[in-house]
């Protein structure tokens, strides 16, 4: 019979459809208020929290969590598995294709469930900044796992979220007249901390930026070596904070961040 030779994946699958068509139903369009319809997630702690959203789809948790502040979502993030973990993140970057009546069917479901009953309305829809904005919470290490996954699921997205955030590998890669314009300009004042940021590098690389630095401090910088015994802590603050004057200096329109991201030129 049909009911025995459909997939148990497949019938999931089109509850799943049928139950996101009922949201248009007509009960739930005259929700009107101008309180935030998710007010409640921001009045619930951490535990609640957990316990209120790891057993829901990670669309709906990366809705929910796109309503409250970055630490509490990080916060909640590091207590998920890694394979949902990415789920999350990647469904934070598509929550624009959530229609209205999801959203407010979502957020009364899970009002009922915490018992607290704000009227619906406001709601922040995600996307490629909320995306930059948590991995730029995480190790750079861990960010690059994800901006890969990205790469791989959801171009658009990597390319929206490559706008607010970049990469140490994105600062080393610049194309020679951004690098120049940039490790030359006066804000790069602590030598220690640019041989920090580049320890890991092999020593071509680090030549190569040295270079970029007016005389007087090319001939100050000192690179790092094993003997130095630079720790992977102090690498990682040191990288932050270099690609902290980066992206002060596209905030500022110093810099373009699609010249920063550029593919340099190919010599014939």
């Amino acid at each position: 019979s049909l009911k025995n030779t459909v997939s148990t994946t497949v019938k999931k699958e089109v509850l799943e459809d049928y139950y996101f068509k009922m949201l248009t139903n007509e009960k739930y369009k005259d929700q009107t208020s101008s309180e935030e319809m998710f007010e409640f997630l921001k009045n619930i702690d951490d535990e609640q929290l957990f316990a209120l959203l790891s057993p829901e789809k990670p669309r709906v948790i990366a809705l929910a969590l796109e309503q409250i502040d970055l630490e509490k979502k990080m916060a909640f993030l590091s207590k998920i598995d890694p394979e949902k973990q990415n789920k999350i993140v990647l469904q934070t970057g598509d929550l624009k294709d959530i229609p209205l009546e999801a959203v407010i069917y979502t957020a009364k479901d899970l009002k009922k469930k915490t018992a607290f009953l704000p009227e619906p309305v406001k709601f922040s829809r995600g996307g490629g900044k909320s995306v930059s904005e948590m991995l730029s919470k995480m190790s750079e290490d861990d960010a690059k796992k994800y901006l890969e996954q990205m790469k791989l699921d959801n171009p658009d997205l990597l390319n929206e979220v490559k706008k607010y955030y970049l990469l140490f590998d994105d600062v080393i890669a610049m194309p020679d007249n951004i690098a120049a314009a940039f490790w030359g300009s006066p804000d790069i004042e602590d030598l220690d901390v640019m041989a920090v940021a580049l320890a890991e590098l092999d020593s071509e690389t680090v030549q190569k930026l040295q270079d970029y630095l007016p005389g007087k401090k090319a001939a100050m910088f000192t690179p790092k070596t094993e003997d130095d015994k630079v720790s992977k802590r102090e690498i990682d603050e040191a990288k932050a904070q270099i690609k902290n004057i980066l992206q002060k200096k596209i905030s500022a329109g110093e810099i373009n961040i699609e010249d920063v991201l550029a593919a340099p030129e190919v010599e014939d």
